[in-house]
């Protein structure tokens, strides 16, 4: 049977077709074939021929070598970069290719061309696709250059890294390097940007932020910038609170106290326990606030407690029992200041009804009883200080106060076996003149004083216990005996009296020294110390320069130094 006219009419329209079908059209079929060779040909030939299809032609050639560099990215990265390379020839900027090769560059291992190529977009800016890669890139690069040490290239790569994608961690690295690189202000500007960054589920975020705020807040006060360590007080990330941010704030106070500046210190210390953080703070961490506030106004109520102020110490140490109500060792200082005001016996009972283990309690007692030593003899009561000073000794015989009510009873107190014709002696040679004639132990008094001065160093600034106004009282005391006695005085701990003898022109020479044992020579050589000779029977002593004979009163537990 012969075909109908019709169907020979649609089997000679659909010839027509293909033998019509333009070079676009035969390309899109061996691309739906997967004949990618026989696809570009007719690309190109649609490129080069048809006027019409070039656009198309060309962007889908441009697609065409796009896909070839995928398939080959992870296999072949130099022959996937080679392709998309064309691709981007095709279609310039386009954010897929361009992402793709910056990825195929980088896994040739070249990190900072990669970079290169993913950071130039139109603008010198990043195209919105190559924005988290770039960020990664520049994140591994940042790692390398932060272990070699170049901190300002590490900072660059991790600012512009958290400028592309904000992170926390990537602006903790920022102000980690600034630190580094010792730019307070740069790492504090990080810390603010990441801050709202970290996330309550971030641990490790939240730990860097911690130890970065810890070393800047004391490092902050360490240089006594109050400012920027609030600052860093005043950042409040999830898990920043608590316990940590008290301890901080203590040792804020602490280390503000140290450089001296008490108002502040106390200032801060009472607004931590005052009724803004009563729901917050931490049992021990109150504790800690009272005891420092207790120590600090005790601390100051001894030092207006030696400078003889004595209103201004009870005030301190009205406030110190306020923060720490059961330490008795406040009381005992309380009681120094109530002996102050003239009420020793006053004084001496708060002591008594103390526990005598109280930490003080025997040196306490002991500068009461020789604060009584001083009235004592002010009245006139020999036998009364005597008695008073007998117990100072008994409760604690080495407190300084002790020794300086000791150095008061030897300056009324007769040097042993001076005799009329000694004294008549002394006036016609001697090198001390003596007030009254009065010969008295006052090299005894002032060696004392000595040991006093020097336990009182020993003890140290921090000490509390110290006797109301003592320094004024040795300080008076030494000025009344030096008005008449020049020579210096130290401490002897033996019974004999140890004489150092200089020349003050400083020349060599021989001095005869005579005492009852005997006379010896010393010889002082030039621009020397002096030379030092023991006494083992203090006494009336002569000295013999070229025929010129002097005469002093040697004491035993002296040490003297005589310019001759």
């Amino acid at each position: 049977m012969r075909p109908s006219l019709s169907v020979c009419a649609l089997f000679l329209a659909a010839s027509t077709l293909v033998a019509c079908a333009s070079s676009l059209d035969k390309a899109r079929v061996a691309r739906n074939a997967h004949d990618d060779v026989r696809a570009e040909q007719y690309l190109r030939k649609s490129m080069a021929s048809d006027p019409e299809d070039r656009a198309a032609a060309q962007k889908e050639l441009a697609s065409l070598k796009f896909a070839q560099a995928q398939a080959k990215a992870k296999q072949d990265p130099a022959a996937a970069e080679k392709l998309v390379r064309e691709s981007l020839t095709l279609a310039p900027g386009d954010e897929k290719a361009v992402d793709l090769l910056g990825r195929v560059i980088a896994a040739q291992g070249r990190l900072d061309e990669a970079i290169g190529v993913l950071g130039e977009g139109e603008q010198g800016k990043p195209c919105d696709m190559c924005k988290r890669y770039l960020s990664v890139l520049l994140l591994e690069r940042a790692d390398k250059r932060e272990a070699a040490k170049d901190f300002e290239g590490a900072r660059a790569d991790y600012s512009r890294a958290t400028d592309l994608i904000p992170d926390a961690a990537t602006a903790l690295a920022v102000a980690r390097i600034s630190e580094q690189l010792g730019d307070f202000e740069g790492m504090t500007r990080a810390v603010e940007l990441a801050v709202p960054l970290i996330r309550a589920d971030d641990s490790a975020a939240q730990n860097e932020f911690l130890g970065i705020r810890e070393r800047t807040v004391l490092a902050a006060a360490g240089r006594g910038d109050v400012t920027l360590a609030d600052r860093w007080l005043n950042f409040f990330p999830p898990g920043a609170g608590g316990d940590g941010w008290y301890v901080l704030q203590l040792r804020l106070a602490q280390e503000l106290y140290r450089q001296k500046k008490v108002d502040v210190a106390i200032g801060r210390a009472r607004h931590m326990l005052g009724p803004t953080h009563t729901d917050t703070l931490p049992a021990n961490r109150k504790t800690e606030f009272q005891r420092f506030l207790a120590d600090i106004y005790r601390l100051q109520g001894v030092g207006f407690l030696r400078e003889g102020k004595l209103v201004e110490a009870d005030d301190n140490f009205r406030m110190a029992m306020e923060f720490a109500p059961t330490d008795d060792k406040i009381k005992l200082l309380r009681a120094l200041a109530i002996a102050g005001n003239k009420e020793i016996g006053r004084a001496i009972q708060v002591v008594n009804a103390l526990p005598k283990e109280t930490k003080g309690h025997a040196e306490v007692l002991a500068i009461l009883e020789s604060m009584q030593v001083a009235d004592r003899l002010a009245d006139g009561d020999v036998e009364g200080a005597k008695a008073a000073l007998a117990r100072a000794q008994a409760a604690s015989a080495e407190t300084p106060e002790v020794h300086v009510a000791m150095a008061e009873m030897l300056v009324i107190t007769p040097a042993a076996g001076i005799t009329k014709g000694i004294v008549r002696q002394l006036k016609k040679s001697g090198i001390v003149k003596y007030p009254n004639d009065e010969v008295n132990r006052y090299g005894e008094a002032l060696s004392e004083l000595a040991w006093a001065r020097e336990q009182a160093r020993g003890l140290g600034e921090g000490y509390l216990f110290r006797g109301p106004g003592i320094d004024a009282r040795m300080a008076n005391l030494d000025r009344q005996l030096r008005a008449f006695y020049p020579f210096p005085v130290e401490f002897n701990a033996d019974s004999t009296a140890i004489l150092k003898i200089r020349f003050k022109s400083g020349a060599a020479g021989e001095v005869g020294v005579k005492t009852d044992e005997g006379e010896q020579a010393v010889r002082v050589p030039a621009g020397s110390e002096g030379a030092e000779v023991v006494l083992r029977q203090p006494g009336l002593t002569y000295f013999r320069i070229n025929g010129k004979v002097s005469s002093f009163v040697t004491e035993p537990y002296t040490r003297v130094t005589i310019d001759l």
